[in-house]
């Protein structure tokens, strides 16, 4: 009998000090460690179970991933949480169940949880709707929310997963387009983003989600930047001599006249001179020649003789840099010129109806971006440079130079896209026949004028894929910056006594004084400033700061009234 006692005394034994050890266990996980969670009065977490079952929680601020590992521990319960499940636990309970513990700090957050075994699986409660539905084979409702992609795109997509086995619905579509003539603003049309409402079996349901979120992702967006070049060099050289023989009488009697001796302009002949024999030849050469350059006159009794020449170069490069950005996909325009209007009449049977079109010069951008993964971007392109004018009748004329195609290139990369070269020579001569084409004494008897034409037309483009928005968005602020610099600049250079630069500098000493805490003589200088420029908005806003209301009173007896009103009801200066 001994033989069998120590057996069962070991065992007992063994017993007593496993329970020791999961008590000492218990203790340690309840006594608060270094990194243990606290509540939002700075107390770590207080959660008991008893051997019965009851439980009291003490928690504030918690989140909820926290609470349900304490209850696991303490109440020795298997509790596996979804990774959606999430939000914070404020609560006092005493005395409740587990179940009821469990489940209060569960609903609030919009969750549950459901039995399987020896396990407790918590979930959303969308989640569990979707398991409930799974297991009864009934149909779900889901509403999903587009961000990027419009839902009249998405339908078609969508009504692919779903067949004749389930339902959709779309959200109204928006208005597109812009137009400088609208008249309507919208009224009280559909304002939130895009969604789709869908009805189908859970398993379909996730294949829609899974759709959506590959489709509905942020579009990519390029910078294009466009440099049109375009070069005009005109070169004319011109020659005409004038040359005038007077046979029988002089230039003189002749009433002969001349600007400067530039050229020369014979009068009547005296009639006295009729019976005699009288001759003249003269050339009319130099008229070919454009006014200025240089002439050398020269006339002396019955001669004279005129010669002008004249070289003009004209050199002219236009050079523009539109830069726009843009979604993939979607059409980009920039235009910097001008726009002339002319009249239009269209004539029917009955009437005739005037209308006013357009002419549009300047420089064009017009793209159309297709971006790639793997790096290169396709584009539509229309780049125009082009000028125009409309007649005295009313009739446009445009000259242009432009293209339209359709490359593909790398992001980052420059392409020369139109390069045009043309070049027109051009030799005119007037000459007296047969004596302009004698040696050595022809050029007496011949203008020529020598005109070289070159123009040249040079497309350059440039995309790149805007990565980090960021950094673009940096850059535009920069530039913003500069141009705020520059319009500060523009104002300081104004002159020192105009009423702008007076209100200027009694602001500065305004803000001067309230650094230094001198407030009544920084309210005298506000003033002084209002007082030369009353619209200057930091003075009234200084005034405003300091005196802790706003003036009001502008000698307007229904405004004066509406405030007083208020100030009576509101009990505050409006």
């Amino acid at each position: 009998m001994a033989t069998a006692l120590f057996p069962t005394l070991a065992v007992r034994a063994r017993s007593v000090w496993l329970s020791v050890m999961l008590i000492c266990a218990v203790a340690a996980t309840a006594r608060p460690q270094a990194g243990d969670p606290v509540d939002a009065s700075g107390e770590p977490p207080d959660v008991m179970v008893t051997p019965a079952g009851a439980v009291e929680l003490h928690v504030s601020d918690v989140p909820l991933s926290t609470v349900l590992r304490l209850l696991s521990l303490k109440g020795q319960r298997n509790i596996v949480a979804s990774p959606k499940v999430g939000g914070k636990v404020t609560a006092d309970l005493y005395g409740v169940t587990f179940e009821e513990a469990l489940e209060a700090i569960l609903v609030s957050n919009g969750a549950g949880y459901r039995r399987v075994g020896n396990f407790i699986y918590v979930h959303t409660q969308k989640e569990l709707d979707d398991l409930q539905a799974a297991r009864t084979g009934r149909p779900i409702t889901r509403v999903f929310k587009l961000n990027y992609i419009s839902a009249a795109a998405a339908q078609p997509l969508v009504a692919a997963i779903l067949g004749d086995a389930g339902s959709l619905a779309t959200s109204p579509a928006a208005a597109t387009g812009l137009s400088s003539s609208a008249t309507e603003a919208g009224g009280d049309g559909h304002a939130d983003q895009d969604f789709l409402v869908i009805t189908a079996m859970p398993t379909t349901m996730q294949a829609v989600a899974d759709l959506i979120a590959t489709i509905d992702v942020r579009p990519k967006q390029i910078l294009v930047e466009a440099t049109i070049l375009r070069a005009e060099l005109s070169d004319e050289n011109s020659l005409g001599i004038d040359f005038a023989l007077v046979g029988g009488v002089d230039l003189e009697l002749l009433g002969g006249t001349s600007q400067a001796i530039t050229d020369l302009t014979l009068g009547q002949l005296p009639t006295e001179r009729f019976e005699l024999f009288n001759a003249t030849a003269q050339t009319d050469l130099t008229g070919n020649v454009p006014d200025g350059g240089i002439t050398v006159g020269i006339i002396k009794d019955h001669v004279a003789l005129f010669v002008r020449a004249l070289e003009e170069i004209t050199d002219t490069v236009v050079v523009a840099n539109p830069k726009v950005l843009a979604l993939n996909k979607q059409k980009g325009q920039v235009i910097v010129g001008r726009r002339d209007g002319y009249l239009t009449t269209t004539i029917t049977e009955t009437q005739a109806v005037q209308t006013v079109e357009f002419l549009e010069t300047g420089t064009q951008l017009i793209f159309r971006p297709f971006i790639g993964d793997d790096g290169f971007i396709r584009v539509e392109l229309h780049p125009e440079d082009s000028v125009g004018f409309i007649s005295a009748q009313g009739l446009p004329s445009e000259q242009t130079t432009e293209i339209t195609t359709n490359v593909i290139l790398r992001d980052g990369e420059t392409i020369l896209i139109g390069g045009l070269f043309r070049e027109v020579t051009t030799t005119v001569r007037s000459q007296v026949p047969g004596l302009g084409g004698l040696p050595l004494i022809g050029p007496l008897f011949r203008s020529q004028t020598d005109a070289s034409d070159r123009e040249e037309v040079i497309i350059l483009l440039t995309i790149h894929v805007v990565k980090d928005q960021t950094v673009y968005a940096e850059a535009s602020k920069e530039q913003m910056a500069a141009a705020e610099k520059l319009r500060v600049g523009m104002r300081q250079g104004l002159m020192w006594h105009g009423r702008d630069r007076i209100a200027q500098s009694y602001y500065r000493r305004a803000v001067a004084a309230e650094e230094r805490d001198e407030l009544n003589k920084a309210v005298w200088y506000a003033n002084l400033a209002l007082h030369n420029l009353p619209t200057f908005m930091p003075a009234i806003r200084m005034q405003e700061r300091i005196l802790g209301e706003r003036p009001s009173f502008d000698g307007t007896g229904g405004r004066d009234f509406v405030e007083r009103l208020l100030r009576d009801n509101a009990g505050t200066n409006p």
